[in-house]
């Protein structure tokens, strides 16, 4: 078993491919049942989000599944393997589990530092869980991450004063509005983690209006609550845009939810409403894939605001001390889960071990059971005691050393050793016979 991580993220690749390869909540199940129908991937999770998609699995053979991961994401990407390989990156073992306990701290978010990314390791682990697709060894890893991460913040002050992308993003579009956010009207398309969050950053602001349009008018009449504002009906979304000084976009849609013709529409009735003075349209698109239509951009009197932006203001200063301790808290947390991986994988080989070794032990008094007729109940228990002690006196030494030195160079060469010196395969054959 070797576990892998193939991916790009925000410093590998450009905005228009992470749109591309991004897997919307909804795709999640689809994508997950396609990864593990890979001839060589045992388990896997999808980790989407606006700045990353990596596919973390559990794999049979190294080299082929490294392959077969690498043209998925280039189906996906709709791209061709070979030009992807300078956009992707790919870890296993070890540096696998180094780089995802990093993700889940923050380490290698776009803002440093920042929580969101916890709770979305959580979610992708959680989804994969439920559709079968994360089984022993990627639930272990993921709920090692979801530990690793709050004991990075709380260790470490990689948190301390950290921005999220709502932050920085609502800090981007206060400047093209050439104002603060307070008394501003929003409009929220989307209320979902990132909406929420998004809306209790505006409350504290003092934004004015909050109105909130969601696909599931339930949600947004939850987050309207919270925000004070309405609720948009599905069908006058044109119309709430029109109204609005700032549009924020966090929905999970695969396709663009402000297309060019319905933005090109609020602009008109903007203009027909206040005429050609009227402020910029603000629409904030912190969405992956990207819910306003990029033509948008070329629009007069519309400023979008897009993760590409955010990512140019991203806060990076964090200072390299505090990113040095999280880094070994992060590495060594990865040593401890490799240490379990490589002693789970000699698992079988000592179980097997000692189930041979029991079913020696009982045919030898089976075969001695008419000599041991004449004991009475009490002798017959120390008989029974007495061979259990040799056994596992004999067996505890070769099941401690397995364990080290699976735990120093790996498991394989070491189990099939002594899977071969003790006849493992053999035995059972034989004593099943």
């Amino acid at each position: 078993m070797s576990l892998l991580v193939v991916g790009c993220n925000h410093r590998s690749a450009d905005l228009p491919l992470l749109e591309r390869l991004a897997v919307p909540a909804a795709e999640l199940p689809k994508a997950l049942r396609s990864i593990t129908g890979l001839e060589h991937v045992q388990e896997a999770v999808v980790l989407s989000t606006c700045n990353r998609v990596e596919i973390y699995a559990s794999v049979s053979r190294f080299h082929p599944g490294l392959q077969e991961l690498r043209g998925w994401l280039a189906e996906r990407g709709d791209i061709h393997p070979q030009d992807l390989d300078d956009l992707q990156y790919s870890y296993h073992d070890d540096r696998a589990a180094a780089h995802l306990f990093g993700v889940a701290g923050g380490l290698d978010s776009m803002v440093v530092g920042e929580r969101q990314i916890a709770m979305q390791v959580k979610q992708a682990m959680e989804t994969a869980r439920v559709e079968g697709s994360a089984r022993r060894v990627l639930q272990r890893l993921f709920r090692q991450a979801i530990r690793v991460g709050r004991r990075v913040r709380t260790d470490t002050a990689i948190a301390s004063g950290a921005s999220s992308m709502v932050d920085v993003g609502l800090d981007v579009a206060a400047e093209r509005l050439g104002s603060a956010l307070t008394g501003r009207h929003v409009l929220l398309v989307g209320a979902g983690k990132m909406g929420g969050l998004t809306a209790q950053r505006l409350v504290d602001e003092a934004a004015g209006r909050i109105d909130v349009w969601n696909r599931s008018e339930d949600k947004a009449d939850r987050l309207a609550r919270r925000t004070g504002g309405r609720v948009v009906a599905p069908g006058d979304l044109a119309d709430a845009v029109a109204a609005a000084d700032l549009v924020v976009c966090t929905t999970g849609a695969a396709e663009p939810v402000l297309d060019l013709d319905l933005v090109l529409g609020a602009v008109q009735a903007r203009r027909d409403t206040a005429g050609p003075q009227v402020l910029p349209l603000v629409l904030l698109d912190l969405a992956m894939p990207r819910n306003v239509d990029p033509r948008c951009n070329d629009l007069p009197g519309v400023e979008v605001v897009d993760i590409a932006d955010v990512r140019r203001r991203a806060d990076r200063g964090v200072t390299g001390e505090v990113v040095a301790a999280a880094r070994a808290i992060v590495d060594e947390e990865a040593d401890r889960f490799v240490a379990w991986t490589r002693a789970s994988e000699v698992e079988p080989t000592i179980r097997d071990l000692r189930r041979t070794a029991e079913k020696v032990r009982d045919a030898e008094l089976e075969r001695l059971s008419g000599k041991l007729s004449t004991l009475d109940p009490r002798q017959r228990e120390a008989v029974e005691a007495l061979s259990r002690g040799i056994v596992n006196t004999l067996l505890h030494q070769p099941t401690v050393r397995l364990k080290e030195l699976a735990d120093r160079t790996g498991a394989d060469g070491h189990a099939a050793a002594l899977r071969d010196l003790f006849g493992l395969d053999d035995a059972e054959t034989d004593l099943d016979a």
